[in-house]
């Protein structure tokens, strides 16, 4: 049996409800699916991952003998065996109750075989409502009257044979009334399905199973009362057979109430939905990495999405590190390092990729381990890379709206205050000079009461532009108040500061009312003192500006003397 064979057989079974595996003609163990793993106790891994020890040692006693003369008989030229009410102690203690369904892989029938397929199912539960009921209907009563879920017992002629106080509530009924019903007389309720579509009558899980006789595993419903409420439940149907016929004797359905689940899970949809919308036209690529190979694959999608051909990316992950932008590669590998270590659960990162025309634009690489070797040991990882350049725009967007003065382009006070605060406690720091300068422009009120809060609006926007072209890209230029801005300086004295403000005073010359008078305007110039706040260093600068105003304004006060 090739390895080809035995992991695409794993792959085909990975999602599968019932414990499936493959075995040799002796018991040992080749693969098995994550549900024969929670069977047993087993930590969960992927197709590779193994059940310890061969099957009959699963068992014991009657029950291992049992297994061992099933697969003699298979050894001796049977094709099939089926073994029910097998009895397991699982590493937990509990003994589960299973049924086995031996089978040879392959087709030729004259050829001894070599490996067995696997079907396991805990029937535990379906036992023992089955022993119960030919036991004792009182104690069953007694059992489902103490359960925490909801239980109905419906028969094949639909109705109702047995329910708990728990199905009462959760279906909007009294006991008496519930036990009286049949299918038919819930139609008061409308049953809705994952998704909000109004279930038919023959279209609800219990229905269906009492039509069809197939189970329903953990099935999401939406109840809708006739007030327009709507409580979620969580079915499943069992069907309970008569020994020795085929006929059905009733159903079980067994339910429970996962409305705060349900709607927390929704709300997380919506927000999902929502950031999907900020993002709008962004498609996901995806990549998938085999760890012992060293083979790396890049979806055609992933690839096309930057400008790509399939063929432009080699096949090894150092393909897409070449094309993330430098400052971002270390943090990648080292977050990747991370997930495969163990240290995090998942593996995510917004990082730049280069478009194949220059220049980067923005993703997020996201993935996890998906399979582990024998040793426990990652050996392939897989995950997606999604187009989040829209959403890097709003943010930037946002950053800009939280931090910008929306008529100026200046910055606002809030974000002034904090750069200044931040100069100020770097300056305490490592002794550098900070500048600070107040501006408040000259007879402004009388502008707007002659020309109009119009031509207002336009004077500070050419104030804000002229402050702005004379700053350095480390200064910070804020509109302070209503006429007032404020310029942040690091590294600059109190000879630079004043230096600065007079600069700017002769700059505004070139800025006229409508009527031709030139602008002017009155500033205070200070540095940052020995162990003075920033606070201290902005009340200063007030102080000197309205001096400045106060002495014939169009000048600047400062303060040399520290």
């Amino acid at each position: 049996m090739s390895d080809e064979f035995l992991e695409a057989l794993s792959r085909a079974t990975l999602r599968a409800s019932v414990g499936i595996g493959s075995i040799d003609v002796d018991g040992r163990w080749l693969a098995c699916n994550p549900a024969l793993c929670d069977l047993f106790g087993v930590a969960r891994g992927d197709v590779s991952a193994t059940v310890p020890g061969d099957l009959p040692d699963l068992f014991e006693g009657e029950h291992r003998q049992t297994v061992l003369d099933a697969l003699e008989g298979l050894r001796r030229g049977r094709r099939k065996a089926d073994v029910r009410d097998l009895q397991c102690r699982r590493p937990d203690g509990r003994v589960a109750q299973l049924r086995l369904d031996l089978s040879v892989i392959g087709e030729r029938e004259e050829a001894a075989p070599e490996a067995l397929l696997v079907l396991i199912e805990d029937i535990t539960a379906a036992n023992r409502i089955q022993r119960e009921l030919e036991t004792s209907e009182v104690r069953l009563r007694s059992v489902i009257r103490a359960m925490a879920d909801g239980v109905l017992l419906i028969g094949a002629d639909r109705k109702v044979e047995l329910a708990n106080d728990r199905a009462a509530e959760l279906l909007d009924r009294s006991l008496d009334t519930l036990r009286a019903s049949s299918l038919n007389d819930f139609n008061d309720l409308e049953f809705l399905d994952a998704s909000g579509r109004t279930l038919a009558q023959e279209e609800r899980p219990v229905a269906r199973t009492v039509l069809t006789r197939q189970p329903q595993r953990d099935v999401p419903l939406g109840l809708r009362d006739r007030n327009g409420n709507v409580r979620w439940i969580e079915i499943s149907t069992e069907v309970i057979e008569l020994q020795g016929t085929d006929q059905p004797y009733s159903v079980v359905a067994t339910f429970s109430d996962i409305t705060r689940r349900y709607n927390a899970e929704r709300q997380l949809r919506d927000r999902e939905e929502q950031l999907s919308l900020v993002i709008e036209g962004a498609k996901l690529g995806f990549w998938d990495w085999d760890l012992e190979s060293g083979e790396f694959a890049f979806s055609d999608t992933a690839a096309e999405r930057l400008g790509y051909s399939p063929d432009d990316v080699a096949p090894h992950r150092d393909a897409l590190l070449d094309l993330v932008h430098p400052e971002d590669r270390q943090a990648l590998i080292e977050r990747w390092a991370a997930h495969l270590e163990g240290t995090k659960r998942d593996f995510q990162m917004d990082v730049r990729l280069k478009r194949k025309s220059g220049g980067y634009d923005w993703r997020l690489v996201r993935g996890r381990v998906v399979r582990r070797n024998e040793k426990d040991e990652p050996s392939r990882m897989a995950g997606t890379v999604m187009d989040i350049g829209e959403r890097k725009q709003l943010e930037a967007k946002l950053q800009e709206l939280a931090t910008t003065d929306g008529l100026t382009g200046a910055f606002n006070r809030r974000h002034g205050q904090e750069r200044l605060e931040a100069e100020v406690d770097q300056s305490h720091r490592l002794g550098h000079p900070v500048g600070f300068v107040l501006l408040d422009i000259d007879h402004f009120k009388q502008v707007n009461d002659r020309f109009g809060h119009g031509v207002g609006d336009r004077i500070l926007q050419r104030v804000s532009s002229l402050l702005r072209d004379r700053v350095r890209r480390t200064d910070t230029v804020s509109r302070w108040g209503g006429e007032e801005f404020a310029m942040v300086l690091p590294g600059t004295d109190a000879a630079g500061a004043a230096g600065f403000a007079q600069n700017v005073l002769d700059g505004m010359t070139v800025i006229e009312t409508p009527d031709g008078v030139p602008l002017s305007a009155s500033l205070g110039a200070v540095s940052l003192r020995k162990d003075e706040t920033a606070t201290e260093l902005v009340r200063r600068a007030d102080r000197l500006m309205y001096r400045a105003k106060q002495s014939g304004r169009a000048r600047v006060e400062v303060e040399l003397d520290h």
